[in-house]
């Protein structure tokens, strides 16, 4: 078996060879080809949503792949993913209600379909030798992959003034004490017309700005 890139796949003259666009989806279908089996022709991906969401690929019952990686980076993973498969389902875990509605609203904009999973008990206890937030989100992704859901819509975000002042919080921990964004902007935050980044060099350039 062969693992190249798609520039050199064409040069190399031998049976079996397998484009890797992604590491992980790449040496999965180099083993079932191995195996004998086909690429499965349909894949669920399930998400623990956060500042890091934890993903997995369940196919054909089997847990294919998962990823832990930065809230920007999920739904570019998901589009690798939906380069194997031809049929994906997304199921995302409720418990961020903001960061799960991005993240649906963003994939449905896609295409895809979408699922929202109630995740309580979906997170594991941890027992000894397995401590970690990383290992917790995989998991949690591999339990909502497996419960069925409720199929999304496009959601409307209505940011609650407890969710506002979260992210005015956040800011303010992130510019070590220095400043907190208005709630204007926090709500932009919380819409996703903004990032929190934008959102602190925004208010830094309307400070600067004033006469007092």
């Amino acid at each position: 078996m062969v693992i190249t890139s798609d520039k050199e796949a064409s040069a190399i003259s031998f049976p079996n060879v397998v484009i890797a666009t992604d590491p992980e989806m790449a040496v999965s279908e180099a083993l079932r080809r191995l195996r004998n089996t086909g690429v499965p022709e349909s894949a669920v991906i399930g998400i623990d949503p956060g500042n890091e969401p934890g993903i997995a690929v369940v196919a054909n019952g089997i847990v294919e792949a998962v990823y832990r990686v930065p809230l920007r980076q999920a739904s570019k993973i998901v589009e690798r993913i939906r380069q194997t498969y031809p049929d994906i389902l997304v199921r995302i875990g409720n418990g961020a209600r903001l960061t799960s509605t991005h993240l649906a609203n963003a994939l449905i904009s896609h295409g895809i379909a979408v699922e929202f999973v109630d995740e309580s008990g979906t997170s594991p206890y941890m027992g000894k030798g397995t401590a970690g937030t990383a290992i917790s989100d995989i998991v949690a992704a591999i339990n909502i992959a497996y419960t069925q859901g409720t199929p999304a819509g496009h959601q409307d975000v209505l940011p609650s003034k407890g969710e506002i002042r979260r992210i005015q919080e956040r800011t303010r921990e992130l510019s070590e004490g220095r400043t907190t964004i208005s709630r204007k902007l926090a709500q932009r935050v919380a819409k996703g017309e903004i990032t929190i980044s934008q959102a602190l060099a925004e208010h830094a350039g309307s400070s600067e700005n004033k006469t007092y």
